[in-house]
């Protein structure tokens, strides 16, 4: 059962890669990390407290690009109630960001149990108590609201890119907290 639930995650990702088609040479939608808005002039509080309006919010401020679609994922396999993936390109590098929402007042099993990780350690497993794989463990930030968890993964060989990650993930930490 859990090879079966291993492929079908593998081929979810694989089909989700697909994301944002842009003209680029990475055949990506891209931005720049000079081309993010001035996040203090743009109120999260003007956006709804949910995952739409969390994309929508971090589309003006430009963390994801505005042309970028995203793909839906299989959230109920973390627990989730809604989660989406962007792909596109930050200063020529690939960036894949998946967002997903929680309800903090009705968390099932999977979801107190990737929550839990990610506060505990920062990352979590897809699989239950499959510690040892690698492939199946990500990082993932929590919003300080908990209703809000990011996965960023994406070149961040360079102090542009380091910061440009770590400011996505403060917005999202800070959104509607």
């Amino acid at each position: 059962m859990k090879k079966l639930l291993l492929i079908v995650l593998s081929l979810a990702m694989a089909v989700s890669i697909t994301g944002c088609m842009g003209t680029g040479g990475s055949g990506l939608e891209g931005v720049e990390t000079s081309s993010a808005a001035d996040i203090s002039k743009i109120k999260a509080s003007d956006y709804s407290n949910d995952l739409k309006g969390l994309e929508e919010y971090l589309i003006a401020v430009d963390y994801i690009p505005k042309k970028c679609k995203p793909t839906e994922m299989m959230y109920q396999v973390i627990g989730a109630k809604k989660g989406d993936r962007y792909n596109y390109t930050v200063n020529n590098s690939a960036v894949f960001v998946e967002l997903y929402e929680y309800d903090p007042e009705n968390l099932n099993s999977d979801a107190k149990r990737v929550i839990g990780e990610v506060k505990e350690t920062g990352k979590f497993h897809i699989l239950p108590g499959d510690t040892s794989d690698e492939s199946t463990t990500y990082e993932a930030t929590l919003s300080d609201n908990g209703k809000f968890l990011l996965i960023y993964q994406g070149a961040t060989d360079n102090d542009d890119l380091k910061k440009r990650k770590s400011d996505f993930e403060k917005a999202v930490k800070e959104f509607h907290k």
